[in-house]
């Protein structure tokens, strides 16, 4: 009987698997980044990093099953609203990447274009004023600046 209703549930959700293994990807992605993070900050990875990563993999696995639910329910023959949830929690993980990112790798290009809209983000991961977050990118700016110069005089030294 175990065996039949798991097949059963399966069975039910079998056209969804994409958008599911999507979601938890990206929740254990945005894990391990916020590990990482914290460890970059030498702070100890609390127990409540996994606490937040389960109510996570419950609250958005149980959105996108009541969206299953709600497209069966109108007999819908395609799974857009589903891939549309998913895609907006997806998008949601990605932020809270991004901000993870940038505290362990300022310089990283593909996220430094989002640096000021990231600031709140960053900012509240670190338990300190945006505006600190603004200083602390000015002086990362500035040390990169003074690294591209000695670059720049080291190649000139050796003409």
């Amino acid at each position: 009987w175990i065996l039949m209703a798991s097949c059963m549930i399966l069975n039910f959700f079998a056209g969804y698997k994409l958008a599911f293994i999507g979601v938890l990807t990206c929740i254990f992605i945005d894990m391990f980044v916020g590990i990482w993070s914290a460890i970059k900050q030498q702070k100890y990875a609390k127990s409540e990093l996994m606490r937040d990563t389960f109510s996570k993999i419950f609250i958005y696995c149980g959105a996108m099953v009541m969206t299953v639910f709600m497209e069966k329910l109108f007999n819908m023959d395609s799974i857009i609203l589903t891939n549309i949830v998913a895609a907006i929690i997806c998008a949601t993980e990605l932020w809270s990447i991004a901000g993870n990112a940038l505290i362990i790798n300022p310089r990283l290009h593909f996220f430094k274009v989002l640096k000021p809209a990231l600031i709140g983000e960053i900012a509240r991961k670190l338990h300190i004023t945006e505006d600190e977050v603004k200083e602390a990118f000015i002086e990362e700016e500035k040390e990169e600046e003074k690294e591209k110069e000695e670059k720049r005089k080291k190649k000139e030294n050796k003409k």
